[in-house]
């Protein structure tokens, strides 16, 4: 949020004076991508209100023990006996940004939660988390490089030896990440 306000309070106060040589000197290139993707489809064993654990039993056989997030609003009418689908997906995106202006820190995050309508729940859950930080420390010969957030500063190994030859301290790293989970409730 103080990020957000900072930017709003930047933006507005170069409307206000005109354009000085207040140009941004940033590049952003997408560095890593990935998408995984999950599903589970089972039979309710077991709903735990209280707790909010659902356990399902699975096709094989086998037994899934959930933990149901607080969004899902209509978790006491799930019973024992009803069919439940989730589809998880998840994507992250890793950019390296250069320039003077690279390196900000800080964190930006939302949920958004659309049910569905019916007799019994559905819905889809997308949490949505933008994470900023800064390249403190680039060991070319460790294939390792330091980046610092806005609470931690952690060592990432780095596959590609280009990339590695490409960062410098200085840059800005900027992660995003979406999770989307899409649930259905069916009567067996």
């Amino acid at each position: 949020m103080f990020r957000h306000t900072a930017l709003t309070a930047a933006a507005m106060s170069l409307l206000l004076v005109g354009p000085l040589s207040a140009e941004v000197d940033l590049q952003t290139q997408p560095v890593a991508a990935s998408v995984i993707e999950t599903a589970v489809d089972g039979e309710v064993m077991v709903v735990n209100t209280d707790t909010r654990l659902m356990t399902l039993k699975l096709a094989d056989g086998t037994y899934k023990v959930l933990h149901v997030p607080p969004e899902v609003t209509r978790l006491d009418e799930i019973k024992i006996g009803d069919r439940v689908s989730i589809t998880e997906t998840t994507t992250a995106l890793i950019e390296l940004q250069t320039g003077r202006d690279a390196g900000a820190m800080g964190a930006e995050g939302e949920t958004e939660v659309t049910a569905k309508p019916g007799d019994k729940p559905a819905g889809t859950i997308t949490d949505e988390l933008t994470l900023y930080g800064k390249v403190v420390g680039v060991d070319k010969a460790a294939g390792t490089v330091t980046v610092k957030g806005a609470e931690t500063t952690r060592v990432f190994p780095v596959q590609s030896q280009a990339l590695l030859d490409e960062l410098k301290v200085g840059d800005g790293v900027v992660a995003r990440f979406r999770n989307v989970i899409t649930g259905e409730v069916t009567v067996k």
